[in-house]
């Protein structure tokens, strides 16, 4: 089957996306990544390699022609990406085309009247996605209307999402199918036997959904009680402020020689397999790919209770704990770094779980969706 995948930029940059167009390759379809941006196209991360067989097609690419260069830049400021993606339609003839963003099923809608089946992919809790098109001028929704009314499918990834899709879009069919999920060889995983004492969390360094000043703040309230214990938080920093803030929560508490923001690092598994526990204050996920996979190299993992997604794929009690405010946060991430047993056990149940994510599972989701959308058209 020859898929069409759609995303306007940061192809590249996008882990699961490569990931994802990898293994539908490895199943023998025939695969187009589609994105129109002169300079985000991305660089893939170390050790990812889009399989050979994957055509990447990117419609406004710098060339090495400074002219050709000059037009491109023009042309993708003042001319419709649309109109590229029509072009790009008809030659490739797609039996399906996947969107990852709203924007991009724009793209392959506007001015346009082809009858390929559309998969709108929705990659967090639909409302945040969706309902920010609901608060545009009554013109701009109706015109956005006419593109959401030509998706044959929404995939959201939690099966709490499937009725959250707000009825204005028409979503005639709404499917649940969460990310895939690397299993590790034995081998790859945490050996949770030997205590490193640390505590990781694997993040983007952001206030309001990710709130790792809360893991801080947890820490503070026992962190006394263990001395040698080391919290890092991993990820991403853009907002210098909040940086700022979170070193000066670290330096109030007394707490500079055991809690570190640590910055991005492409190895992130080794990262989990360095850890006992993984802690994760995040208000809302869409599947978090960095829960999963700490959870199947074996890392038991503390979020909040009221969470968003991460409240489904922490089962209390079982693969990890779920916390119902900051005391009992702090009162669980003790309870775990008090018992190695515990967290032995938590970590083999998180990796059994994980496994209904294997990639042959999930990709077997998506090709009974494909097949599902081909015939109905």
């Amino acid at each position: 089957m020859k898929i069409l995948l759609v995303r306007d930029r940061n192809v590249l940059n996008t882990n699961w996306l490569v990931f994802y167009a990898n293994l539908l390759a490895e199943r023998g379809h025939d695969v187009v990544i589609a994105c129109d941006t002169y300079g985000k196209l991305g660089v893939l991360a170390e050790g990812n390699k889009l399989n050979d067989h994957i055509k990447l097609v990117n419609l406004n690419a710098k060339t090495t022609s400074w002219v050709k260069n000059i037009y491109r830049k023009i042309r993708g400021k003042l001319f419709p990406r649309c109109f590229r993606f029509k072009k790009l339609i008809e030659k490739e003839r797609p039996d399906v085309i996947v969107c990852y963003f709203p924007v991009d099923l724009f793209n392959v809608t506007r001015f346009q009247n082809h009858n390929i089946p559309i998969i709108q992919m929705v990659h967090h809790f639909p409302p945040i996605i969706l309902d920010k098109y609901l608060r545009k001028p009554w013109f701009i929704r109706w015109y956005y209307k006419k593109s959401f009314k030509k998706v044959h499918t929404f995939q959201v990834l939690m099966d709490s999402y499937m009725d959250k899709i707000n009825p204005y879009f028409e979503p005639k069919n709404v499917v649940r199918i969460a990310n895939a999920v690397y299993q590790f060889k034995d081998e790859e995983k945490v050996d949770l036997t030997h205590e490193k004492k640390k505590i990781i969390y694997v993040t983007r360094i952001e206030k309001h959904i990710k709130r790792p000043h809360l893991l801080v703040e947890a820490f503070a309230k026992i962190g006394r009680e263990f001395p040698d214990w080391k919290v890092e938080i991993w990820g991403l920093q853009k907002y210098p402020d909040y940086d700022k803030e979170i070193q000066d929560l670290i330096k109030a508490n007394g707490l500079e020689n055991n809690v570190f923001l640590m910055g991005y690092t492409r190895d992130v598994n080794e990262l989990y397999r360095s850890a006992d526990i993984h802690a994760f204050p995040s208000s809302a996920e869409g599947f978090s790919l960095a829960i999963a996979d700490g959870m199947a190299i074996g890392l038991p993992t503390l979020g909040f209770a009221d969470a968003l997604s991460v409240n489904e794929v922490i089962v209390d009690g079982h693969n990890g704990f779920l916390a119902k405010d900051l005391d009992d946060f702090a009162e669980k991430l003790k309870q775990l770094m008090s018992d190695k047993e515990l967290r032995i056990r938590m970590g083999q149940n998180a990796i059994a779980d994980m496994k209904a994510y294997a990639p042959e599972v999930i990709i077997g989701k998506w090709e009974k969706l494909f097949d599902t959308v081909v015939s109905d058209n």
